[in-house]
């Protein structure tokens, strides 16, 4: 069993945006005023530092809306981990900032989805989101030249007739080095719409090819997560599960209002998915993490088509 290097540490549970398939709605909604506190982080980072940890994420969430963000980032450089931040743009839309900040960031990931600011308004549900995340995308282009950029896209029905939009939009930065398109998880807000945002299996398989031919190139890396390995027509490579690392989430967590903290370890990608009895028979089960149990529940499994060996 591989162990686990990587800490994804949930540091503020504010976000500036309303994103309808947001899947930390729940937890932002009890933790809201209950963000880490100093000695907690340094407490993580050294206790996982000392446990072999050489990875960090700093999460939310939005991670700029907590103060001691610098501070983190700067600690966890000096016990020796590499540094990585999600954000929809957050404080990194002001440049004194992202000046500030960004040298102390190895890998940065920013939301971004939609070509525009119609299209990723509405899928944020915030107006003036996507000029937020187009401004911080210039300044993590001016002042992050040491930080590997990726983008995550989350894909619903709001959205998915302009992912090749996206995608055409994100590619033509050279700073973007990987995109990631996101499946929507049935979690937090998006559990209870979940049937209405699902995009079906059976549409992204033909939509595959598509999507797929601006990384032909090899400059941009394609990353799809959420999917099984069936609707991906071979292209395994493509999937975020076949380079899913092993991890441990600490999160807040507490009994009758009172914040505490919790671990929890993630040994491989198949959190909320499973393999119904039509996947048995597939060649490629060992490796897929599966269908989320949410859509198989909504939608059935006659989309799956299980691979036969020859």
């Amino acid at each position: 069993m591989t162990t686990a290097r990587r800490l994804e540490l949930h540091l503020s549970y504010i976000c500036g945006q309303k994103c309808g398939f947001c899947s930390e709605s729940v937890r932002m909604a009890r933790w809201r005023h209950a963000p880490l506190k100093g000695e907690e982080i340094s407490s993580v980072l050294l206790e996982r530092r000392k446990a072999g940890f050489n990875h960090v994420t700093f999460t939310g969430g939005e991670p700029t809306a907590h103060p001691l963000l610098p501070a983190a980032l700067g600690a966890a450089r000096k016990l020796g981990f590499n540094t990585y931040l999600t954000t929809n743009g957050g404080l990194f839309a002001r440049e004194e900032y992202a000046r500030e900040v960004l040298p102390l960031v190895d890998e940065i990931c920013l939301s971004v989805h939609g070509p525009d600011a119609e299209s990723h308004d509405a899928a944020a549900e915030t107006p003036g989101s996507f000029a937020r995340a187009m401004s911080a995308l210039e300044n993590i282009e001016r002042h992050g030249a040491s930080a590997y950029l990726l983008t995550n896209t989350v894909v619903t029905r709001r959205n998915w007739e302009r992912v090749p939009e996206t995608l055409s939009l994100l590619t033509s930065h050279p700073k973007i080095r990987h995109c990631l398109l996101s499946n929507v998880a049935p979690e937090g807000r998006a559990a209870a719409a979940y049937r209405s945002l699902a995009v079906p299996l059976a549409a992204w398989r033909e939509r595959l090819p598509e999507l797929a031919r601006p990384f032909e190139d090899g400059r941009v890396v394609l990353r799809l997560f959420g999917l099984p390995l069936c609707v991906l027509g071979g292209r395994d490579e493509l999937s975020n599960d076949a380079h899913f690392s092993p991890r441990v989430t600490v999160e807040r967590r507490g009994a009758r209002g009172r914040p505490s903290l919790i671990a929890i370890a993630s040994r491989d990608a198949s959190r909320r998915r499973s393999k119904p009895l039509t996947c048995r028979s597939c060649e490629a089960s060992g490796d897929c993490a599966g269908v989320f149990n949410r859509y198989l529940a909504a939608f059935g499994s006659s989309e799956l088509t299980p691979r036969r060996a020859n």
